[in-house]
């Protein structure tokens, strides 16, 4: 009988003691997994935050950007389109850096409301974030708008600008021919070298006089018998004939006729070409 209950004592004790160890073994393995999820929240919460203040980051820097793109400097130009244009591109990767950290809080909105943890104030700083972004996209929207219009304008100004520099150029060509002519007028002058009865027959000279009658220019000559050159380049008239009478007047001194032994004259030399064709535009020389 005393053996029968030294073993139910002893089968008592062993079956305590296995209870006790699973009971250990169950309440170590829920410590584990709670630490498991508490360590999880915190990684999540820990990364909601990082993605709060990328976000704020990103919109700062993309409030500079349109500072940036808006302003215009000191003397009101503003900068460049190709600029401008790679501002907005910097705006758009921002914004597209904002809406994937948005989405990836919100994935972990849902991931703490399966671990049944609800937190109200991020529920609706994502709902907040969510509004500030489409607001702000929209502001890109205008102000993408706004751009492709200044693009529009300047496309006008420089076509506006291409049509005057063209006009600046066709007036500019116009005056440095009116310009020309003038000088070529202004500088115009005619000169003959011819017999004497010719002339007279053509009308270009004639008699005057009832003593000594002198050579003079004829009232109604035409110029269609002269050669018409530039005074600045006629400093030489080749005569090569004797008897010759310079008709037309010209001031004593501005001139001079050069003679041969045998008193050909073999040409006129103007000497003083301001002086000589001060008082007539026209060189008249005959001989006989």
């Amino acid at each position: 009988m005393k053996k029968m209950i030294y073993l139910l004592v002893a089968i008592l004790c062993l079956m305590t003691s296995c209870v006790s160890k699973q009971v250990v073994l169950e309440s170590e393995s829920q410590r584990d997994s709670l630490e498991r999820v508490v360590r999880t929240k915190d990684s999540l919460i820990e990364t909601v935050f990082a993605d709060i203040n990328a976000i704020s980051d990103n919109l700062a820097r993309i409030k500079v950007r349109e500072n940036i793109i808006t302003a215009a400097d000191p003397e009101g130009i503003r900068r460049p389109l190709d600029q401008i244009n790679s501002d907005i591109a910097a705006i758009d990767e921002l914004m597209q850096e904002n809406r994937e950290r948005l989405e990836g809080m919100e994935r972990t909105a849902k991931l703490l409301r399966k671990a049944n943890v609800r937190i109200k104030s991020l529920e609706h700083l994502i709902s907040d974030l969510n509004g500030q972004l489409d607001e702000k996209n929209s502001q890109i929207s205008q102000l993408r708008t706004r751009v492709a219009e200044m693009s529009v304008e300047v496309e006008q100004l420089e076509t506006k600008l291409e049509e005057t520099i063209v006009e600046h150029r066709q007036t500019v060509d116009s005056l440095t021919q009116n310009n020309t002519n003038l000088d070529e007028q202004l500088h115009a002058v005619y000169y003959l070298v011819g017999q004497e009865k010719k002339l007279r027959e053509a009308q270009v000279i004639d008699k005057r006089g009832f003593i000594g009658r002198t050579l003079k220019t004829a009232d109604a000559n035409s110029l269609d018998y002269f050669l018409k050159v530039d005074s600045r380049e006629l400093l030489e008239v080749p005569i090569r004939q004797k008897k010759v009478t310079v008709v037309t007047s010209h001031p004593e001194g501005s001139y001079q006729l050069i003679t041969a032994d045998d008193k050909t004259v073999l040409k006129l030399v103007i000497t003083d070409p301001m002086r000589f064709w001060e008082s007539s535009k026209v060189l008249i020389v005959s001989y006989k």
